[in-house]
């Protein structure tokens, strides 16, 4: 007997064994198609531009711990630590401007250099050898620094430390050595000043035994325990023009300005307004005035000086003009 065969079954077995030769080729296709993308040359990619960062670092210093200066020979030897916002001791890159100052706030040094963080080192007390943490050190020669006025012989230092982000740190250090004028010198340098910017005036007045002659007049700014003061000076001439000796003993001088104010006599002048002068005898000297503005264009001179016949005091009165 022959066995019968089924068609329909046939042709189903058929369908899907070219549905398998089909999902077959594409898979081999889609291998060829992804390996030939990835041996060729790679899609251009667009990119996007970069915005420029703000320079940063590491370290983080919020404030200056310490900044203090000794002086080593010839040398002074500056230093200062840094602190994060916890009061850790941290290192830190930056840029350095330090100043030092007079009494006067004149400036006397000037410097600006930038730090790295790998340039700080382990700072120890000399004296008891205690750690302190990083510190930075420079050294600055004493012959770098002008001379400047100061009482007890110390200025003061300003340090300023930017941050790589911008931020500035403030310290001061009030005890730096500097070097100093002398009394002579100061003396000298007020005195040049002064005759550089009194006005000549030359104005002679003769009563009783006394001829009394203004030579200058004008601004004075002595150096007095380290501050510069502000008088208004006269220089006058005093000569005993008697037979006899008298005693040159003016009373009520004083300065009289064009706005009507009245500025008495102080101490300081080198002029004696108390001395018994003999006759032919020339005295000179100065005598000091506070509180005169530097803004009056006119003042006058007026004091009282011996007596006439009738026992009336004499008056000298001088005009100056200041401007």
């Amino acid at each position: 007997m022959r066995r019968k065969v089924n068609k329909m079954g046939k042709t189903k077995f058929i369908n899907l064994g070219l549905i398998a030769i089909l999902i077959v080729g594409i898979v081999f296709i889609s291998g060829c198609v992804q390996e030939q993308g990835q041996t060729g040359t790679p899609p251009e990619k667009t990119q996007t531009p970069q915005t420029p960062q703000a320079t940063t670092s590491k370290y983080s210093p919020a404030n200056i711990n310490l900044f203090a200066s000794a002086k080593e020979g010839e040398v002074i030897r500056f230093y200062f630590l840094l602190e994060d916002a916890n009061g850790r001791n941290t290192p830190g890159d930056g840029h350095v401007k330090v100043e030092i100052f007079d009494d006067l706030s004149n400036s006397l040094y000037y410097k600006e250099f930038d730090v790295k963080a790998s340039e700080f080192v382990d700072y120890q007390f000399k004296l008891t050898g205690q750690g302190i943490g990083k510190a930075y050190e420079w050294r600055v020669p004493i012959s770098e620094i002008k001379k400047g006025v100061s009482s007890f012989g110390f200025g003061r230092a300003v340090l300023t430390f930017v941050t790589p982000g911008g931020k500035e740190l403030h310290a001061e250090d009030t005890m730096v050595p500097i070097p100093t004028y002398t009394e002579e010198e100061l003396v000298q340098m007020a005195e040049e000043e002064y005759n550089k910017n009194a006005i000549t005036v030359n104005k002679k007045i003769r009563k009783g035994n006394f001829e009394v002659t203004v030579t200058k007049a004008g601004f004075f700014s002595p150096y007095e325990w380290g501050e510069k003061k502000q008088y208004f000076r006269v220089d006058m001439e005093v000569k005993n023009v008697g037979s006899e000796s008298d005693y040159f003993s003016p009373s009520g001088m004083a300065i009289i300005d064009d706005q009507g104010n009245q500025y008495e006599s102080t101490f300081g002048g080198t002029l004696d307004t108390f001395s018994k002068i003999y006759p032919g005898v020339t005295k000179k000297g100065y005598v000091l005035f506070e509180g005169v503005p530097t803004s009056a264009t006119s003042v006058k001179l007026v004091f009282e000086l011996g007596y006439d016949e009738n026992f009336n005091p004499y008056l000298f009165e001088y005009n100056l003009d200041l401007k």
